[in-house]
């Protein structure tokens, strides 16, 4: 692969790679490597390839919350079986109908099945179980003469407070959830629980974020690492990004003198001039944030079941087309 995208950048006349951001996977780190020592035999891998390969953090995260959802996968695949299992027939979703009727429910969506490779979408059907939660109670004591009550639970936090939300969920008296937040947990430390292992783009796009600077970073590797490790890691980041800008001095035509101070902080847009202004516009516009390339390439929705598989070939057709 590494050959590949060195001969299309060959091709294209592009020798400059400031990142490459792409999933976790063993055979994208052999890759970003390989790509690494072409750029090195050019003359343009900055810092030897250091930073250049970002990994995408909204796949990390969906590895983290697929390591939590494992926990509690007996009660999502109930909800699963019972959102399918009405959705099947027109005539069980008939009389589901009416059991939402019966207890004047105030919701105007309808039953959504997930696809279970997706974690967003399995969130997506419980939160829309649980409005019908008593629809479901109903239609159990209705049609099959039992009751049936539906679980949920979801995270959408920053890394920091991720990582603070964790360790508050494993010391929960609640077995089930602090085992589901452990597994969780030791997939966040995989990726993001040693600051050594992580890219330090990441730190340094936020120093130069108008919106964060250095003083919040410095604030979330404190609630992140706790007060030493994070004051470390911060002096490292200085002396990072101290070395990062004095590589683009060196490559830039119009040198600019580095400010005497140490501290970045100090360091604005009048004193970084062109090599400064360069080097934000470089890591600002790395996708640290970027969606997980299964979503931004998928044109899939939703599974097959067995009702939709039976249709003809012609409405198979319609309902691809419309992604439903």
């Amino acid at each position: 692969m590494a050959n590949g995208i060195g001969r299309c950048l060959r091709e294209w006349g592009i020798n400059k790679i400031f990142t490459v951001t792409v999933d976790n996977s063993s055979s994208n780190d052999v890759t970003i490597k390989e790509l690494s020592k072409q750029l090195t035999k050019m003359g343009t891998n900055l810092m030897n390839g250091t930073h250049l390969h970002v990994r995408y953090m909204a796949h990390i995260m969906n590895l983290v919350v697929q390591d939590g959802l494992k926990e509690s996968s007996v009660s999502i695949e109930r909800v699963r079986n019972a959102v399918r299992y009405v959705r099947q027939s027109p005539a069980r979703l008939k009389r589901f109908q009416e059991c939402f009727d019966d207890e004047q429910l105030n919701c105007k969506k309808t039953l959504f099945l997930d696809v279970p490779t997706r974690w967003n979408s399995t969130y997506l059907m419980l939160r829309r179980a649980v409005k019908f939660e008593s629809a479901f109670a109903h239609y159990a004591s209705r049609e099959i003469g039992l009751r049936h009550y539906l679980e949920h639970s979801y995270v959408e936090v920053e890394i920091p407070i991720v990582a603070v939300y964790l360790k508050q969920l494993i010391a929960n008296e609640d077995t089930v959830l602090s085992e589901m937040a452990k597994k969780m947990k030791e997939k966040f430390d995989k990726y993001w629980g040693d600051p050594g292992k992580m890219n330090k783009i990441i730190f340094i796009s936020c120093i130069l974020d108008p919106r964060y600077k250095l003083e919040s970073i410095g604030y979330a590797l404190v609630k992140m690492f706790g007060v030493d490790p994070g004051t470390t890691i911060q002096a490292e980041l200085t002396k990072y990004m101290t070395s990062l800008f004095s590589e683009y001095i060196k490559s830039s035509s119009k040198a600019v003198v580095l400010a005497s101070s140490s501290d970045c902080s100090s360091l604005d847009t009048s004193t970084f001039g062109l090599s400064g202004t360069q080097m934000a516009r470089d890591v600002l516009a790395v996708p640290v944030s970027s969606v997980a390339s299964e979503c931004a390439f998928s044109t899939g929705r939703r599974l097959l079941d067995s009702f939709r598989s039976s249709l003809t070939p012609k409405l198979v057709q319609a309902l691809v087309c419309l992604q439903d």
